[in-house]
């Protein structure tokens, strides 16, 4: 079940990023209206970076369990889950939850921590 838990919690983060990744791109950074050259050129890198970040999280996750031991595995599911989590934070914030992305971040950080308590459990 811990398998199931960590790959679901990748499979999540990777869709989540290419989903942001793509719609950040057409919709925010082509909509930008008024911003000089270095400003446009921050907010395409912040956009590009997290869903770069999140899907490299989600793969480490969706392959864990062929890939690494079950104290490896525990690791990765909570740094991915913590790193899951600022974003997750970080968007209820910025748009004072009214943007999907903060539940579908906090979605994959239970199904991570999840995965990893499972696995805590499961012992040596």
């Amino acid at each position: 079940m811990e398998n199931a838990l960590v790959v679901s919690a990748g499979c999540l983060g990777m869709v989540i990023a290419l989903i942001h990744g793509y719609l950040g791109e057409t919709r925010v950074v082509r909509a930008a209206k008024g911003l000089s050259e270095s400003q446009l050129r921050v907010l395409q890198a912040v956009m590009f970076l997290s869903a770069t970040y999140w899907f490299i999280g989600g793969a480490v996750l969706a392959v864990a369990p062929v890939f690494l031991t079950a104290n490896q595995q525990f690791i990765a599911a909570i740094v991915v889950g913590a790193m899951y989590l600022t974003g997750a934070i970080g968007n209820a914030w910025a748009t004072r939850g009214r943007h999907i992305g903060w539940v579908l971040l906090t979605l994959a950080v239970v199904l991570a921590w999840g995965g990893a308590l499972a696995i805590a459990r499961s012992g040596p």
